[in-house]
């Protein structure tokens, strides 16, 4: 019997803490919108479930997820390896949350206990609620599509409309939605000091609107390292983060009435698979110093031909610059430790990745499965950083100069996952 259940947290932590996301100093002052953690809970049999949680953070490292799973393991049953915990990579949460594991020895990043503490226990309230409140119920699947462009690839501008998977999860009482949308939610940039989920925060506020029915939309991010809204919104406000979740909020529950129903039986099966990518080399200090040089005067060169969407020609100059900072510690790497979250829920597969994946990998992935219903999650079971195709490198931009691992590497992820969940429907 199919049992489904959804349960939130608040897990806003106290102001005056570094944001997330964008470099140089920049302190919370307020809260504009409550973060959140949120749970479903999916299981066809007491020994036969899973747990997707996700978390409005910038990210989160393995260390965080591993101490999720287990205390979600331990008040709700449901084993770690079959409990995904994903961020939604929002730029306007705090830092501390996500590391990445260079070597056996280095680790580049932030640590904050307390904001760790309290965001482990909110996921852990958030899958308590889930697993209590879970009923007999149905779950539906569909392909949805923007009802107006509000996101796209972030390198260059396509015609491509974006389309997202959904799920909807539901019992006499309470439905979960669960949207899987290749997206930076980054709206709001580094002006903004106020506590926010960004878009996907306002959409979720604004759902039951256009479907009264949904309880708790989540936004899952999917393969978002080349995309966002950079070519499509119009301001970097909150006014925008209305509009923009708006659109988002309608075109989801627009989907609602088209989606199919899934037939069991759900059988649960999950694999935490090991990676260990080969490091990028990084240019010398004097040969990052030309090349910051150079973008400045290209950026300086648009201006003065009014260009108007100046973003891709700042966002470059920032990842030289995090080049060279971290070019010194990083230079010596050999490679780069993580780890692939993959989950098979009858024909739902699930494949978690740790970092901010390519468009291009995250579709070869769902072509691989076209019998099955495929989420991409990103920012999933551990953090690495970018995980770019093999051609980003050779266009340059902010994704190539920040990537800490070489060039093919992004490839080979991707066959490692499709053979991974390949494995999990044999």
């Amino acid at each position: 019997m199919f049992e489904t259940g959804c349960g939130s947290a608040v897990i806003t932590p106290r102001t005056g803490l570094q944001m997330g996301g964008y470099s140089g100093m920049r302190i919370a002052e307020g809260v504009h919108d409550d973060l959140m953690a949120k749970a479903v809970y999916l299981a066809d049999g007491p020994e036969n479930c899973m747990m997707l949680i996700v978390v409005d953070t910038l990210e989160v490292d393995r260390h965080f997820v591993d101490e999720v799973r287990r205390r979600v393991e331990q008040e709700t049953g449901v084993p770690a390896a079959c409990c995904l915990v994903a961020a939604i990579h929002t730029h306007s949460g705090p830092a501390g949350l996500g590391r990445v594991a260079l070597s056996d020895t280095q680790v580049f990043g932030t640590f904050d206990e307390r904001l760790f503490e309290r965001t482990v226990a909110g996921c852990a309230t958030a899958a308590r609620k889930a697993r209590r409140w879970a009923r007999e119920g149905t779950i539906y699947s569909g392909m949805a599509s923007m009802l107006q462009p509000i996101c796209g690839n972030r390198r260059v501008r396509t015609a491509e409309q974006m389309q997202m998977r959904v799920l909807e999860v539901e019992t006499t009482t309470r439905c979960a939605v669960v949207y899987n949308l290749d997206c930076h939610p980054t709206v709001l940039h580094e002006e903004n000091h106020l506590y926010s989920a960004d878009f996907p925060g306002f959409a979720a506020s604004i759902m039951p609107l256009f479907e009264p029915f949904v309880t708790m939309p989540v936004f899952l991010n999917g393969a978002a390292g080349d995309m966002s809204t950079r070519f499509y919104r119009q301001s970097s406000d909150f006014a925008e983060v209305e509009r923009i979740g708006t659109i988002v909020a309608e075109s989801v529950a627009a989907s609602l009435d088209v989606l199919e129903p899934m037939k069991g039986p759900f059988t649960v099966r999950a694999a935490e698979v090991p990676l260990r990518l080969k490091a990028r080399k990084f240019p010398s200090a004097q040969d990052l110093k030309r090349r910051i040089a150079d973008a400045r005067k290209k950026l300086e060169v648009a201006r003065l031909e009014g260009v108007r969407n100046l973003r891709s020609l700042e966002s470059a100059i920032e990842g030289l610059t995090f080049a060279a900072k971290i070019a010194d510690s990083a230079g010596n790497v050999e490679y780069i430790d993580s780890r692939l979250s993959l989950v098979r829920f009858g024909d739902i597969l699930v494949a978690g990745i740790p970092g901010e994946l390519f468009s291009s990998l995250g579709n070869d992935i769902r072509a691989a499965f076209p019998d099955h219903v495929v989420l991409v999650a990103g920012y999933c079971g551990d953090y690495m950083g970018y995980i770019p195709d093999a051609a980003a490198y050779d266009e340059g931009g902010y994704e190539a100069f920040t990537t800490f691992i070489a060039k093919g590497e992004g490839e080979r992820l991707r066959d490692i996952a499709i053979n991974g969940l390949r494995t999990l429907l044999a």
